[in-house]
């Protein structure tokens, strides 16, 4: 029945068949709804090949290239032949894979290919935004993004024929976000743009035209210190990536931030009807002198439902003496939304300025990173860093004394990355974001972040997705399936948001199909799985006996889709004792996987167990494969 559910929404044929191709993402092809197996790799590379080129002709020497990086097999002709032949039975429809001299053509109709797809919208979107229509171009663009689910084929091995093209891809990719944020900056949504402008900057540090919105939102926020603490980091990124300094247009923007350009608060003026070109920006007047800036309002953007939280995180960040805050929750709880609104509220009362580092971006988190990217913040070439980490914290404190500065440390993982820090900089204001509770660090408040109330997650989708919509049955279910996390409801709403033909109740449909709801939460760059992602690889990373038996309990519990446990039932699914099956459940609590309940009752929410279950069955085909290779 669900599967039925999830077939009509879509608007599948109930007795025909229908194919959907998908290289935005793991490669897939899904029939009537359905994903199909694609095979071994280099069967999933021959697919790529021809779906990179629809309905044209691929020679059998290109596919070749394409599958073998390698001296290509005496045999591969023939190997060619069997993944042809192999394919056409998983599509099910003979006359789609056809083989045509010098090679073989896939045919793909409309509305089939999401690479098709995603490249007329975005030619849309680009078209509506160079004739200065920003709604309509926000409007395109969204849907082209929306139809990404992660990089472009990334379960394929990138050959020297097929790498190319698929890096074209994701440049493709970045443009319409770089055009998505000009759009919404020509709308007036700085606010709104901030945070998944952040998000956007960290996955792609390089792109200058990205980091030139995220200030130039910032600044029109009223957060000249962020947008210039965003610079800092830009330049940084750039020095350690590529070895080059910012380019002219976002150093000028940097000049203007600090001369507090007035031109820069203006935004710019649309066309009138029928004018081809957007007006020219209005010219700089003289300067004026500097106003106050003007502090955020709360609840601005997505953060919805976290009054008391905020209050109680602005209080704490007030208090005296000093303390540092620490901010902690599960994945996609939004305790980064929490932190940066209240740090925005709060920076009035630090003349030092506000800096900012998310330590999930540093290529290599430590101890010693996280002073070197504040002292680059600060203005400090590389070379004029100490290398040493008790210099460089020394070096900080020097910079920062009797200038009372804020400092947001976003992400941490471990106590070490910040204990030498915060211990040896008493000028400074530290708020601290991470996943698990940093409970060895001393002298801390702490602040828990648990989901939204029902009330207040049905809220934060009705924004989202419109009021016009509201079914209020259908809304509560799908923020019920989305476990009231921002993240997902965030997902949510802006899929809902770009699919108008959808309903809510076929939307709640689709989700309550459990093998489809994890691939449906991921819009863009967003996504639940790999949030989730990050807590399960900082548990496989980890050594010693207590992590090993959480990495076990969490595969068998995935393998069983279950989603409570106590340490009875984990001594026996692990076949060990009680006080063994104690520390691999509190294992999976501190990293958030699970939650206590009550004692010795720990569950995990709806997500986490979907997402357990995915990991269970691949490193069921992971063992089966390597079984098999000895048969």
């Amino acid at each position: 029945m669900r599967l039925d559910a999830y077939v009509r929404a879509l608007g599948l044929p109930e007795g025909g068949l229908s194919l959907r191709f998908g290289l935005l993402g793991p490669v897939e092809v899904r029939r009537n709804g359905r994903p199909v197996p694609l095979g071994s790799p280099k069967q999933r590379a021959l697919l790529t090949a021809l779906l990179l080129e629809p309905n044209r002709v691929v020679s059998i020497d290109r596919l070749i290239t394409a599958v073998w990086d390698e001296e290509p097999p005496h045999s591969a002709v023939a190997n060619v032949r069997t993944y042809v032949n192999r394919l056409r039975g998983t599509l099910g429809e003979g006359d789609r894979l056809t083989a045509r001299p010098p090679g073989y053509v896939l045919t793909a109709h409309a509305g089939e290919l999401d690479v098709t797809e995603f490249a007329d919208a975005l030619r849309q979107g680009r078209k509506a935004l160079s004739a200065g229509r920003p709604e309509a171009a926000l409007r395109h663009l969204s849907a082209a993004l929306a139809r990404w689910r992660g990089a472009p084929a990334e379960d394929v091995p990138r050959s020297a024929a097929l790498g190319p093209r698929l890096d074209a891809l994701a440049e493709q990719r970045c443009l319409a976000l770089e055009a998505q944020a000009e759009a919404r900056l020509m709308l007036g949504e700085h606010a709104d743009a901030v945070p998944e402008l952040r998000e956007t900057v960290a996955a792609h540090p390089t792109r200058e035209r990205l980091w030139g919105s995220l200030m130039l939102a910032l600044y029109r926020t009223g957060d000249s210190a962020a947008a210039l603490s965003a610079y800092g980091q830009a330049r940084a990124f750039l020095a350690e990536e590529l070895g080059v300094e910012p380019g002219p247009e976002l150093a000028e923007l940097h000049r203007s931030i600090l001369n507090r350009d007035p031109a820069l608060c203006a935004v710019p003026r649309l066309p009138a009807p029928g004018s081809s070109h957007p007006a020219p920006a209005p010219k700089a007047q003289p300067k004026a002198e500097p106003k106050a800036e003007p502090t955020p309002v709360a609840g601005s953007g997505s953060l919805v439902g976290r009054d008391l939280e905020l209050d109680e995180l602005v209080a704490a960040i007030a208090a005296s003496p000093p303390r540092p805050v620490a901010v902690h929750g599960p994945a996609g709880v939004g305790k980064s939304a929490l932190a940066l609104h209240a740090v925005r509220m709060a920076a009035a009362d630090f003349p030092g300025g506000v800096l900012h580092v998310d330590l999930r971006s540093l290529p290599r988190p430590g101890a010693y990173e996280t002073p070197a990217r504040l002292l680059s913040l600060l203005g400090l070439a590389g070379d004029q860093i100490a290398p040493d980490l008790d210099d460089a914290v020394l070096q900080f404190r020097t910079a920062t004394a009797e200038r009372r500065v804020l400092v947001l440390l976003d992400n941490v993982t471990d106590e070490g990355q910040l204990r030498s820090l915060i211990g040896a900089c008493p000028d400074c204001r530290f708020v601290i974001t991470s996943r698990r509770v940093l409970a060895a660090l001393d002298d801390v408040d702490h602040l828990p972040l648990a989901p939204l109330t029902d009330d207040t997650a049905y809220e934060l989708l009705v924004r989202l997705c419109g009021r016009d919509r509201v079914d209020p049955e259908q809304v509560r279910r799908v923020a019920r399936l989305c476990d009231n996390l921002p993240l997902a409801l965030r997902i949510a709403g802006k899929r809902l948001a770009v699919r108008r033909e959808w309903t809510l109740a076929a939307f709640a449909d689709m989700l309550a199909c459990e093998e489809h709801r994890l691939d449906l939460l991921t819009c863009g760059d967003l996504s639940v799985r790999s949030a989730l992602d990050l807590d399960y690889e900082a548990l496989r990373q980890c050594g010693g006996t207590a992590n090993g038996s959480a990495l076990a309990l969490f595969h068998r519990l995935g393998e069983r889709g279950m989603a409570d446990c106590g340490s009875a039932t984990a001594a026996g699914l692990l076949g060990c004792d009680r006080r063994t099956a104690w520390a691999a459940l509190g294992r999976l609590a501190d990293l958030r996987l699970m939650r206590s309940i009550a004692p010795d009752h720990y569950r995990m929410n709806d997500l986490t167990r979907l997402y357990a279950m995915e990991i269970a069955r691949t490193a069921g085909k992971h063992e089966s494969g390597n079984s098999a290779a000895f048969v």
